[in-house]
């Protein structure tokens, strides 16, 4: 029975490892620059995907509109079969009746059949022509809609990108420290074993070990948690290994070539809505001018009293045809169109009012991410000087306590600072770098980030 068993579980740890092979050879490691990563985002997003839709929506009802004043041809063809002939009442007169009577009498035949072609052209019409301006435009603003999806995207993995690379900086400088705290806890536990140290001073090197180590978990899940995040929005898979392959110190500068917002998406998004707004205006008027369209009709019908004569004879189908030209012109509507042309014209003039309002708060905005970027750097600059005074003030203290002329708080102090001071140097580059994104933003030069 326990050989059984054993086999039995032999058996099923078999089938569990070959059912999880294929996904253990599924893994790959995914390493991603900051461009590469943002290219893999833009292509991968949901938002973008539907725009490109909206985009392929809209180019058909611009092809649509423009099928409108092409050619357009019908055919139409009728059976009739009379059970009972219409009849119609003649005066008795006609057939030497008393004055005043009316006569029954059935006209017409038991099968009629008629089959045509039916033709139409337009030869002008203002309303189809600004149709025609009116699709151009919306594929226009659909475009920049795409595009300011784009940028929003890449701002939000950029920004995330950025928040990685300083929590990877963060652990790589707490395990520096913790190598640090270890030599110190070995140095200290031989000083202990000497007699030259209390135990209480070996368990506060313990203590800082432990709270140093459950930051290093805290930022590590934390990186877990980002780098899942990026996989996110890159479409990657959640089983695959990913490695930011630049750091927080060697990113390139993100700065934009230009700080001009002439050319700002938002600036674009409402001047091509107040050109459709323009447009409309235009549609309403040209709803009031002639319109010309050519037709013709062609076609033939045959009126037999038995079925079968309306195939084998067929001198008996009598054909017709016809073509012409129809006018319309549009002569009062009941102000109706005055009035749509009035909601037109305020809609534009909102829209120039939109338009000064947005330019001032992104000109706004640029300023407050100069001020900020400007801030960032000297921080970064700041905080540089600080990693370096708090570097040397510790490798002295450190080196006097193992001399025994400096108590260990000094040191666990000394340790403190630079950790601080480290983690100041960091957040401040970090900070440096997302001042940068934002004034990217700001310009919207953000598509730019693509090709570096």
């Amino acid at each position: 029975m326990m050989k059984n068993r054993k086999l039995f579980g032999m058996l099923l740890i078999s089938v569990l490892l070959l059912i999880n092979i294929p996904q253990l050879c599924a893994q790959q490691r995914i390493e991603l620059t900051l461009s590469k990563c943002l290219q893999m985002a833009v292509d991968n997003d949901s938002r973008i995907r539907v725009a490109l839709m909206e985009n392929e929506k809209v180019r058909a009802g611009k092809m649509e509109t423009i099928g409108n004043g092409l050619p357009q041809i019908s055919a139409s063809g009728q059976f009739q079969d009379y059970l009972k002939l219409p009849t119609q009442l003649l005066p008795g007169e006609f057939f030497g009746q008393p004055a005043g009577s009316l006569i029954p009498v059935q006209f017409g035949t038991n099968y009629n059949m008629s089959g045509g072609i039916q033709v139409s052209q337009l030869i002008y019409s203002q309303s189809y022509l600004t149709a025609i301006q009116i699709s151009n435009r919306l594929l226009a603003k659909n475009e920049l809609d795409v595009e300011k999806n784009k940028q929003n995207v890449i701002f939000d993995v950029a920004q995330l990108y950025l928040v990685s690379l300083l929590t990877e900086s963060q652990l790589k400088y707490m395990n520096d420290n913790l190598g640090k705290i270890d030599s110190l806890a070995a140095l200290a536990q031989s000083h202990y074993d000497n007699g030259y140290l209390k135990k209480v001073d070996v368990d506060r090197i313990k203590v800082s070990r432990i709270n140093l180590l459950s930051e290093i978990q805290n930022l590590s899940i934390m990186m877990d948690q980002q780098l899942n995040m990026i996989k996110y929005f890159a479409g990657i898979k959640l089983q695959d290994s990913l490695v930011l392959t630049e750091s927080i110190n060697d990113l390139a500068s993100l700065m934009p070539a230009s700080l001009t917002t002439d050319n700002h998406i938002d600036l674009q998004l409402l001047d091509n809505q107040k050109q459709l707004a323009i447009l409309q205006m235009r549609m309403v008027r040209s709803e009031c001018m002639p319109s010309l369209v050519f037709f013709g009709d062609f076609s033939y019908n045959s009126q037999q009293n038995e079925f079968g004569k309306l195939f084998s004879e067929s001198e008996s189908w009598l054909g017709t045809s016809v073509i012409g030209l129809s006018l319309k012109v549009p002569i009062f509507s009941g102000m109706s169109k005055y009035y749509k042309l009035s909601q037109a014209r305020v809609q534009k003039n909102q829209i120039s009012l939109m338009r000064d309002y947005s330019k001032t708060l992104i000109d706004t905005q640029v300023k407050s991410a100069v001020d900020k970027l400007t801030s960032a750097r000297q921080q970064s600059q700041a905080q540089n000087e600080n990693v370096k005074l708090a570097s040397e003030v510790y490798n002295v203290i450190y080196e006097q306590y193992k001399q025994g002329f400096a108590p260990l708080t000094d040191l666990l102090n000394a340790s403190t600072a630079l950790i601080t001071a480290q983690s100041g140097e960091i957040q401040a580059i970090a900070q440096m770098k997302i001042a940068e994104l934002e004034l990217c933003k700001a310009t919207a030069s953000l598509s730019t980030m693509l090709k570096n």
